[in-house]
């Protein structure tokens, strides 16, 4: 093994000195483009990805859960907020156990942590106190629970009930605040459900007595000035809409190719829709089903009928007091006396029908609506010869019924498109644009094209020297015999370092000692 380790070694010794300088200096820069494309590979391969451990607006309870994690010796690092706690993604199972084992992180009190805490010593006031911190804390989670919210902090304000008032003093009313931290802009819809949620989740809670704020201190519930202005711009964005739909129902119309009438057609409708709510309530009264008149309820019915009454008694007393010119009663005979009376109350009951309506906000008015159309020739088609009147009337026609506005809120125009115009590029235009188009390939190529010619000029410098192949050799001994040739005069071999000649030399000579050898002996036979 040591001998082969020694053989492997000469040879590499042996292979570096028979490279010249441009082959070592290549050698080197490919070596070290290779080792940098490594060592580049290795760290995008082992580096580590980091992932979100947990967040929360707690900064007290991440501070708990770092000391915990540095205690265990896992990695870890606070967020740029420093409301995060980022760690390793390969540690990230281990680190969740950490934490979990110390009773991390904590989500607020439920409801088996508030019954757990009533005890026998717990007062009337601890206890309120008790199930209003569950109830925060459950509306906490609930909030939390959205997808586009990461965390929440609710504050309640409840005020103790009391039977002792001053004068006319309204009772106080509970208010809360609510601190959301979203992962993107809510909308009025997801903000008002906020509102609504935690307005029925306390008793007495109104929803305007629930204000929403974001992280950084804006309001988000806004007032009705702002509610004013939210249904403007929702108004504005339907007139929009509808302009867009009938502009689409006329380029619909235009859909099938080019028209040998115009070039193109460009049509603008200005949409105009009813956003007033009217609400409107009819009674109707009629007799029930199957019966002619209505559903007698009750009845109440006396008569009373005398004829020819007698007297009963005489008025006053039987005998006067005083002398004989005391004053008498003049009676009458009763004869062919009549008496009627009659008394009927009848109570009916009759079907009922109230019918409300409110009519539908947003209609498009026909009427006040308007459309134009204009058709563009002037390129493809040279002229407006077939842009006539007839034809206008047929497209102000098929408009009208495609999209209900009236034909004389349509107007239809015919426009000349400009002749395109022609620029002349100057020399200098020309050349940028050639050096913009193919600058890059050109250099690109005239880089290979210089490799090139390098490689070959270095290839055609090296010359091969030719040895003689050596004479055999006889039984008797070596015969040396000198080629009948005239002397020719050899150029002298420049021994300075740059001369390529004496660089094959050198590397001949280290590859073929033996034939060298062999030819300095012919040499000097020959002499």
């Amino acid at each position: 093994m040591p001998g082969l380790l020694q053989k492997l070694k000469q040879q590499v010794a042996d292979f570096w000195k028979n490279l010249n300088k441009s082959q070592k200096i290549r050698l080197f820069v490919t070596s070290a483009i290779v080792f940098v494309s490594v060592i580049i590979g290795i760290i995008l391969l082992t580096r580590p990805t980091y992932v979100t451990l947990l967040s929360s607006n707690d900064t007290k309870q991440i501070g708990e859960i770092k000391k915990v994690l540095d205690d265990a010796n896992i990695w870890n690092e606070l967020g740029e907020d420093g409301n995060s706690i980022i760690v390793n993604k390969d540690d990230n199972a281990r680190a969740r156990i950490a934490i979990a084992e110390s009773g991390y992180p904590k989500s607020g009190l439920t409801f088996e942590d508030a019954v757990s805490m009533i005890g026998i010593s717990t007062t009337e006031s601890d206890k309120k106190h008790i199930w209003q911190q569950q109830k925060k804390a459950e509306i906490e989670r609930m909030i939390s629970s959205y997808d586009n919210i990461d965390s929440a902090e609710v504050n309640l304000a409840i005020p103790e009930k009391t039977i002792f008032t001053m004068g006319d003093q309204e009772p106080a009313k509970p208010k809360a605040i609510v601190k959301v931290t979203p992962n993107q802009k809510l909308n009025a819809n997801q903000i008002q459900g906020i509102v609504m949620l935690v307005s029925r989740s306390v008793d007495g809670l109104e929803p305007e007595d629930v204000t929403v704020v974001d992280n950084n201190s804006n309001i988000l519930n806004t007032e009705s000035e702002d509610n004013l202005v939210d249904v403007a711009n929702t108004q504005e964005q339907m007139r929009r809409d509808m302009e867009k739909h009938l502009q689409n129902k006329v380029y619909e119309y235009f859909s099938a190719g080019q028209f040998e009438n115009f070039d193109t057609v460009r049509v603008v409708a200005n949409a105009f829709l009813d956003f007033d709510t009217v609400k409107t309530q009819a009674k109707r009264i009629q007799n029930p089903e199957d019966m002619d008149g209505g559903a007698l309820l009750n009845s109440d019915i006396l008569k009373e009928e005398l004829i020819n009454g007698t007297v009963s008694g005489e008025p006053g007393v039987e005998s006067n007091p005083g002398t004989a010119d005391a004053p008498t009663y003049q009676l009458g005979n009763n004869e062919n006396s009549s008496y009627n009376k009659s008394h009927e109350v009848k109570n009916y009951a009759y079907d009922e029908i109230i019918t409300e309506q409110e009519k539908a906000t947003g209609r498009l008015i026909p009427e006040q609506s308007t459309l134009a159309l204009s058709f563009w020739y002037g390129q493809r088609v040279t002229d407006d010869t077939n842009l006539n009147d007839e034809f206008m009337n047929q497209v102000r026609l098929a408009v009208s019924t495609a999209t209900g506005i009236p034909l004389e809120n349509i107007s239809v125009t015919k426009l000349k498109l400009a002749p395109p115009e022609v620029v002349e590029k100057t020399t200098a235009d020309a050349v940028k644009e050639f050096v913009s188009n193919y600058g890059v390939p050109i250099v690109l190529l005239i880089l290979i094209l210089a490799l090139l010619i390098a490689t070959l000029r270095g290839r055609k410098s090296v010359e091969s020297v030719q040895l003689p192949e050596p004479l055999p050799v006889a039984a008797a001994g070596p015969v040396y015999v000198k080629p009948e040739q005239p002397e020719i005069e050899l150029p002298e071999i420049e021994l300075e370092e740059k001369s390529e000649i004496k660089k094959q030399i050198d590397k001949f000579v280290r590859q073929k000692p033996e034939a060298v050898a062999q030819l300095l002996r012919n040499w000097l036979s020959d002499e």
